[in-house]
């Protein structure tokens, strides 16, 4: 049963299912509400930039759950909407099971790298989106997007890379964020790294209270839209540390 993993105030993603995978789809982002019944979900209905976003009854999506176990994947059809007190919700019938998402595997590198980040908001993801999408009336349209992005709030913090691989990375912070905002970061790494990036984006799909440090919070983090040629250095810094790590280990025998 979909209530077995998922739980009241979960955050979840929706993509939109067409005979067009090549197409760059839209990803709504919505909390689930409550449980219909052993395979429907209530959730709220999007909202982007204060304006709601009435889905289409009938329409199939992806959905992918950010839960405290980690993230899960199904099918999904919206097979009502309404407006409960207020609050404009959708009903969602899982029409496959809840798999749990399994990222590509990568070496994992354990180390401690000084880390600042931020977490991004809702308007900072749209115009990002609308820059991704590049339909803009004109060029002037096009700089405006990009002058807006400059704007946007952005509250840095510390924190402590502590577990890197090509596809992720674990992070320890003194701050509290939810499972599936999604972050900036930039490392310091302790060599030279060459990046096209000025900042790696990532989503939380998990959190934990640190046990063994109080005050700090642990997450992982699985990378997004991440360039090719950074995913490549970053797996090569791996690489390169890791033989250090063992020249080092089979000197000290």
């Amino acid at each position: 049963m979909v209530r077995d993993v998922v739980a009241i105030g979960d955050k979840v993603e929706l993509k939109l299912m067409d005979k067009n995978e090549d197409a760059v789809k839209k990803i709504y982002k919505s909390k689930v509400l409550d449980f219909k019944d052993y395979a429907s979900v209530i959730i709220a209905m999007p909202i982007i930039k204060g304006r709601v976003i009435p889905l289409s009854v009938g329409d199939k999506y992806s959905l992918r759950f950010f839960t405290q176990t980690g993230l899960y994947e199904c099918k999904g059809l919206i097979t009502d909407r309404a407006n409960d007190d207020k609050i404009y919700i959708l009903t969602v019938e899982l029409t496959s099971a809840l798999e749990k998402y399994q990222r590509r595997q990568f070496f994992r590198l354990s180390c401690v790298l000084d880390t600042d980040y931020y977490i991004a908001t809702e308007a900072e993801l749209t115009l990002r989106y609308k820059l991704k999408q590049n339909i803009f009336k004109s060029p002037e349209d096009k700089q405006a997007c990009i002058d807006a992005l400059e704007q946007c709030k952005k509250e840095w913090k510390l924190g402590i890379v502590v577990d890197l691989s090509g596809g992720g990375a674990r992070l320890m912070s003194e701050n509290i964020h939810d499972v599936g905002s999604t972050m900036q970061m930039q490392i310091h790494f302790n060599s030279k790294v060459s990046m096209k990036s000025d900042c790696l984006m990532g989503v939380i799909i998990s959190t934990e209270k640190m046990t063994n440090r109080v005050g700090f919070y642990g997450y992982r983090v699985q990378f997004l839209e991440l360039h090719k040629e950074d995913r490549e250095s970053i797996i090569k810094y791996i690489f390169e540390e890791e033989i250090k790590q063992r020249t080092k280990d089979k000197n000290n025998l």
